[in-house]
Protein backbone atom coordinates (compact mmCIF):
# COMPACT_ATOMS: atom_id res chain seq x y z
CA UNK A 1 0.00 0.00 0.00
CA UNK A 2 1.34 3.42 -0.90
CA UNK A 3 2.25 5.83 1.90
CA UNK A 4 -0.30 8.36 0.64
CA UNK A 5 -3.07 5.82 0.96
CA UNK A 6 -2.01 4.93 4.51
CA UNK A 7 -2.03 8.62 5.44
CA UNK A 8 -5.49 9.09 3.94
CA UNK A 9 -6.87 6.14 5.87
CA UNK A 10 -5.34 7.41 9.11
CA UNK A 11 -6.96 10.83 8.61
CA UNK A 12 -10.25 9.15 7.77
CA UNK A 13 -10.09 7.19 11.03
CA UNK A 14 -9.82 10.43 12.97
CA UNK A 15 -12.73 11.98 11.04
CA UNK A 16 -14.92 8.93 11.42
CA UNK A 17 -14.24 8.81 15.13
CA UNK A 18 -15.37 12.34 15.59
CA UNK A 19 -18.11 12.91 13.35
CA UNK A 20 -23.68 -3.57 6.91
CA UNK A 21 -39.05 -33.54 -4.44
CA UNK A 22 -39.44 -36.43 -2.04
CA UNK A 23 -41.45 -39.33 -0.98
CA UNK A 24 -43.93 -37.55 1.29
CA UNK A 25 -45.20 -34.09 2.24
CA UNK A 26 -43.19 -34.22 5.46
CA UNK A 27 -40.05 -35.17 3.59
CA UNK A 28 -40.54 -32.25 1.16
CA UNK A 29 -41.17 -29.79 4.00
CA UNK A 30 -38.13 -30.97 5.92
CA UNK A 31 -35.95 -30.76 2.81
CA UNK A 32 -37.12 -27.23 1.99
CA UNK A 33 -36.66 -26.07 5.59
CA UNK A 34 -33.17 -27.58 5.68
CA UNK A 35 -32.25 -25.80 2.46
CA UNK A 36 -33.55 -22.44 3.72
CA UNK A 37 -31.68 -22.88 7.01
CA UNK A 38 -28.47 -23.75 5.17
CA UNK A 39 -28.76 -20.68 2.94
CA UNK A 40 -29.67 -18.26 5.74
CA UNK A 41 -26.91 -19.60 7.98
CA UNK A 42 -24.20 -18.85 5.42
CA UNK A 43 -21.79 -16.06 6.20
CA UNK A 44 -23.15 -12.60 5.37
CA UNK A 45 -21.21 -9.70 3.90
CA UNK A 46 -22.47 -6.12 3.99
CA UNK A 47 -21.55 -3.63 1.27
CA UNK A 48 -21.39 0.15 1.02
CA UNK A 49 -21.31 1.26 -2.63
CA UNK A 50 -19.96 4.71 -3.50
CA UNK A 51 -19.58 6.20 -6.98
CA UNK A 52 -16.08 6.83 -8.24
CA UNK A 53 -15.26 10.55 -8.21
CA UNK A 54 -15.09 12.18 -11.61
CA UNK A 55 -11.91 14.05 -12.45
CA UNK A 56 -12.07 17.75 -11.72
CA UNK A 57 -15.28 17.43 -9.66
CA UNK A 58 -15.01 18.12 -5.94
CA UNK A 59 -17.71 16.40 -3.87
CA UNK A 60 -16.83 16.66 -0.19
CA UNK A 61 -19.83 14.64 1.03
CA UNK A 62 -18.98 11.73 -1.25
CA UNK A 63 -15.28 11.89 -0.42
CA UNK A 64 -16.09 11.82 3.29
CA UNK A 65 -18.34 8.78 2.81
CA UNK A 66 -15.60 7.03 0.86
CA UNK A 67 -13.03 7.65 3.58
CA UNK A 68 -15.10 6.66 6.58
CA UNK A 69 -16.58 3.58 4.90
CA UNK A 70 -13.10 2.48 3.79
CA UNK A 71 -11.88 2.81 7.36
CA UNK A 72 -14.77 0.70 8.63
CA UNK A 73 -14.10 -1.83 5.89
CA UNK A 74 -10.38 -1.98 6.70
CA UNK A 75 -11.00 -3.34 10.19
CA UNK A 76 -14.07 -5.47 9.41
CA UNK A 77 -13.24 -6.83 5.96
CA UNK A 78 -14.86 -10.21 6.63
CA UNK A 79 -18.18 -8.57 7.52
CA UNK A 80 -18.26 -5.15 5.84
CA UNK A 81 -16.88 -4.05 2.46
CA UNK A 82 -16.71 -0.52 1.04
CA UNK A 83 -16.62 -0.40 -2.76
CA UNK A 84 -15.90 2.52 -5.06
CA UNK A 85 -17.30 1.82 -8.53
CA UNK A 86 -17.33 3.59 -11.88
CA UNK A 87 -20.54 1.88 -12.99
CA UNK A 88 -23.00 -0.86 -12.02
CA UNK A 89 -21.05 -3.59 -13.80
CA UNK A 90 -17.89 -2.76 -11.86
CA UNK A 91 -19.80 -2.69 -8.58
CA UNK A 92 -21.35 -6.08 -9.34
CA UNK A 93 -17.98 -7.61 -10.22
CA UNK A 94 -16.38 -6.35 -7.00
CA UNK A 95 -19.31 -7.55 -4.90
CA UNK A 96 -19.23 -11.01 -6.48
CA UNK A 97 -15.47 -11.26 -6.03
CA UNK A 98 -15.74 -10.67 -2.27
CA UNK A 99 -18.72 -13.01 -1.90
CA UNK A 100 -16.88 -15.82 -3.66
CA UNK A 101 -13.70 -15.15 -1.71
CA UNK A 102 -15.45 -15.53 1.65
CA UNK A 103 -18.10 -18.03 0.50
CA UNK A 104 -20.78 -15.59 1.63
CA UNK A 105 -24.15 -14.18 0.69
CA UNK A 106 -25.37 -10.59 0.63
CA UNK A 107 -26.45 -9.17 3.96
CA UNK A 108 -26.97 -5.45 3.33
CA UNK A 109 -26.09 -3.27 0.35
CA UNK A 110 -26.22 0.49 0.90
CA UNK A 111 -26.16 2.36 -2.43
CA UNK A 112 -24.69 5.72 -1.42
CA UNK A 113 -25.67 8.40 -3.92
CA UNK A 114 -27.06 11.85 -4.53
CA UNK A 115 -30.69 12.19 -5.60
CA UNK A 116 -31.75 14.45 -8.46
CA UNK A 117 -34.94 16.30 -7.55
CA UNK A 118 -34.80 18.28 -10.79
CA UNK A 119 -35.37 15.13 -12.85
CA UNK A 120 -38.73 14.60 -11.21
CA UNK A 121 -38.31 10.91 -10.34
CA UNK A 122 -36.49 8.78 -7.78
CA UNK A 123 -33.08 7.39 -8.67
CA UNK A 124 -29.64 6.53 -7.40
CA UNK A 125 -26.32 6.50 -9.20
CA UNK A 126 -23.58 3.91 -9.41
CA UNK A 127 -20.80 5.79 -11.13
CA UNK A 128 -21.98 6.64 -14.63
CA UNK A 129 -25.13 4.50 -14.40
CA UNK A 130 -28.49 5.91 -13.34
CA UNK A 131 -30.69 3.39 -11.55
CA UNK A 132 -34.40 4.27 -11.70
CA UNK A 133 -37.71 2.60 -12.48
CA UNK A 134 -37.08 3.68 -16.07
CA UNK A 135 -33.55 2.32 -16.52
CA UNK A 136 -34.36 -0.95 -14.75
CA UNK A 137 -36.33 -1.88 -17.86
CA UNK A 138 -33.02 -2.17 -19.73
CA UNK A 139 -32.02 -5.82 -20.19
CA UNK A 140 -28.28 -5.18 -19.74
CA UNK A 141 -28.82 -3.40 -16.41
CA UNK A 142 -31.27 -6.08 -15.28
CA UNK A 143 -28.63 -8.70 -16.09
CA UNK A 144 -26.02 -6.92 -13.96
CA UNK A 145 -28.31 -6.77 -10.95
CA UNK A 146 -29.50 -10.35 -11.51
CA UNK A 147 -25.89 -11.56 -11.13
CA UNK A 148 -25.81 -9.92 -7.69
CA UNK A 149 -29.26 -11.29 -6.84
CA UNK A 150 -27.91 -14.84 -7.20
CA UNK A 151 -26.15 -14.21 -3.86
CA UNK A 152 -29.23 -12.82 -2.09
CA UNK A 153 -31.71 -14.54 0.20
CA UNK A 154 -34.57 -13.68 2.56
CA UNK A 155 -32.15 -11.90 4.91
CA UNK A 156 -30.82 -9.56 2.22
CA UNK A 157 -31.55 -5.84 2.54
CA UNK A 158 -31.00 -3.17 -0.11
CA UNK A 159 -30.92 0.50 0.85
CA UNK A 160 -31.37 3.31 -1.67
CA UNK A 161 -29.13 5.81 0.10
CA UNK A 162 -30.07 8.79 -2.07
CA UNK A 163 -32.39 11.67 -1.29
CA UNK A 164 -35.97 11.04 -2.49
CA UNK A 165 -34.98 7.44 -3.38
CA UNK A 166 -38.32 6.08 -2.14
CA UNK A 167 -40.49 9.16 -2.75
CA UNK A 168 -44.12 8.49 -3.69
CA UNK A 169 -45.51 12.03 -3.92
CA UNK A 170 -46.08 14.40 -6.86
CA UNK A 171 -43.27 16.94 -7.14
CA UNK A 172 -44.13 20.40 -8.54
CA UNK A 173 -42.08 21.10 -11.63
CA UNK A 174 -39.32 23.67 -11.36
CA UNK A 175 -41.34 26.17 -13.45
CA UNK A 176 -44.48 25.38 -11.34
CA UNK A 177 -46.59 24.56 -14.43
CA UNK A 178 -47.31 20.92 -13.59
CA UNK A 179 -46.36 18.06 -11.29
CA UNK A 180 -44.56 14.77 -11.81
CA UNK A 181 -44.83 11.63 -9.71
CA UNK A 182 -41.52 10.59 -8.18
CA UNK A 183 -42.21 6.83 -8.48
CA UNK A 184 -39.81 5.80 -5.72
CA UNK A 185 -42.13 2.90 -4.95
CA UNK A 186 -41.84 1.79 -8.58
CA UNK A 187 -38.04 1.85 -8.27
CA UNK A 188 -38.18 -0.23 -5.07
CA UNK A 189 -40.58 -2.73 -6.62
CA UNK A 190 -38.40 -3.06 -9.74
CA UNK A 191 -35.44 -3.92 -7.52
CA UNK A 192 -37.68 -6.42 -5.72
CA UNK A 193 -38.52 -8.09 -9.02
CA UNK A 194 -34.81 -8.87 -9.37
CA UNK A 195 -33.97 -9.49 -5.70
CA UNK A 196 -37.07 -11.61 -5.17
CA UNK A 197 -36.61 -12.30 -1.44
CA UNK A 198 -34.98 -9.03 -0.37
CA UNK A 199 -36.25 -6.09 1.64
CA UNK A 200 -35.70 -2.69 0.01
CA UNK A 201 -35.60 0.69 1.77
CA UNK A 202 -35.98 4.18 0.32
CA UNK A 203 -36.50 7.67 1.73
CA UNK A 204 -39.37 10.02 0.91
CA UNK A 205 -37.17 13.04 1.56
CA UNK A 206 -33.57 13.95 2.27
CA UNK A 207 -30.93 11.46 3.35
CA UNK A 208 -28.54 13.32 5.61
CA UNK A 209 -25.28 11.63 6.61
CA UNK A 210 -24.09 14.16 9.18
CA UNK A 211 -22.90 13.31 11.83
CA UNK A 212 -22.64 10.06 9.94
CA UNK A 213 -23.79 6.52 9.47
CA UNK A 214 -22.53 3.65 11.61
CA UNK A 215 -23.81 5.38 14.74
CA UNK A 216 -26.77 5.07 17.09
CA UNK A 217 -28.41 8.35 16.10
CA UNK A 218 -30.90 8.62 13.23
CA UNK A 219 -28.15 10.28 11.22
CA UNK A 220 -29.89 9.77 7.90
CA UNK A 221 -32.88 11.90 8.92
CA UNK A 222 -32.78 15.67 8.65
CA UNK A 223 -32.91 18.50 6.18
CA UNK A 224 -30.47 20.80 4.34
CA UNK A 225 -29.86 24.41 5.34
CA UNK A 226 -29.28 26.06 1.96
CA UNK A 227 -31.77 28.71 0.89
CA UNK A 228 -32.58 27.09 -2.46
CA UNK A 229 -34.34 24.24 -0.60
CA UNK A 230 -36.96 26.75 0.56
CA UNK A 231 -38.26 27.02 -2.99
CA UNK A 232 -41.93 26.00 -3.15
CA UNK A 233 -41.10 23.06 -5.43
CA UNK A 234 -39.57 21.37 -2.36
CA UNK A 235 -42.77 21.51 -0.32
CA UNK A 236 -43.45 17.72 -0.59
CA UNK A 237 -39.91 16.97 0.60
CA UNK A 238 -40.41 19.17 3.69
CA UNK A 239 -43.75 17.51 4.41
CA UNK A 240 -42.08 14.08 4.35
CA UNK A 241 -38.86 14.73 6.27
CA UNK A 242 -37.61 11.60 8.05
CA UNK A 243 -40.11 9.26 6.39
CA UNK A 244 -38.82 6.01 4.91
CA UNK A 245 -40.53 3.20 3.03
CA UNK A 246 -39.91 -0.54 3.13
CA UNK A 247 -40.76 -3.00 0.36
CA UNK A 248 -40.67 -6.71 1.15
CA UNK A 249 -40.33 -8.43 -2.22
CA UNK A 250 -41.02 -11.91 -0.84
CA UNK A 251 -44.56 -11.01 0.23
CA UNK A 252 -45.12 -7.97 -2.03
CA UNK A 253 -45.64 -5.69 0.98
CA UNK A 254 -45.05 -1.92 0.96
CA UNK A 255 -45.16 0.11 4.18
CA UNK A 256 -43.85 3.23 5.92
CA UNK A 257 -41.09 2.85 8.52
CA UNK A 258 -39.04 5.06 10.82
CA UNK A 259 -35.66 6.37 9.62
CA UNK A 260 -32.94 3.79 9.15
CA UNK A 261 -29.21 3.81 9.69
CA UNK A 262 -26.33 1.32 9.70
CA UNK A 263 -24.55 -0.17 12.68
CA UNK A 264 -20.76 -0.51 12.91
CA UNK A 265 -20.85 -3.65 10.74
CA UNK A 266 -23.12 -2.20 8.05
CA UNK A 267 -26.32 -3.90 9.21
CA UNK A 268 -29.59 -2.01 8.74
CA UNK A 269 -31.22 -0.60 11.87
CA UNK A 270 -34.76 0.81 11.81
CA UNK A 271 -35.03 3.51 14.45
CA UNK A 272 -37.49 3.02 17.32
CA UNK A 273 -39.04 6.47 16.95
CA UNK A 274 -40.05 8.74 14.09
CA UNK A 275 -37.67 11.65 13.50
CA UNK A 276 -40.39 14.25 12.91
CA UNK A 277 -42.24 13.35 16.12
CA UNK A 278 -39.80 15.46 18.12
CA UNK A 279 -41.28 18.84 19.06
CA UNK A 280 -38.20 20.81 18.01
CA UNK A 281 -38.12 19.04 14.63
CA UNK A 282 -41.81 19.70 14.04
CA UNK A 283 -41.27 23.37 14.87
CA UNK A 284 -38.30 23.63 12.49
CA UNK A 285 -40.21 21.99 9.65
CA UNK A 286 -43.24 24.22 10.23
CA UNK A 287 -41.00 27.29 10.32
CA UNK A 288 -39.32 26.38 7.04
CA UNK A 289 -42.63 25.62 5.34
CA UNK A 290 -43.69 29.13 6.29
CA UNK A 291 -40.60 30.60 4.63
CA UNK A 292 -41.11 28.93 1.26
CA UNK A 293 -41.31 31.07 -1.87
CA UNK A 294 -40.95 30.68 -5.65
CA UNK A 295 -37.84 31.56 -7.62
CA UNK A 296 -35.21 30.29 -5.18
CA UNK A 297 -34.30 27.16 -7.19
CA UNK A 298 -31.55 27.97 -9.69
Amino acid sequence: MRAANITTLFIAMLIAGSAVYGQSDNFVAESVNSEITAVSSKKKLNFFIVSKRKKGKLDLATRFNVMRSKVKSLFRKKRFVAIVAGDASQASAKIQYRLKKYDARIGTIWFDSHGMYKKGYSLFLIGDDEISYKTLQDSSLISIFSEMADYADNETKLVIGSCYGGATYHRPSIDYKDTTRMNGDSLMIRLGEIFKQAIIYGSESWVMTKPGLFRKKAAVAGFPGRKLFLDVCYKPAWENVGKWNEYNAAINSFRSVNPITLDMYGNVIVRNSAYADKREVKDDISKNLGKMQPGLYK
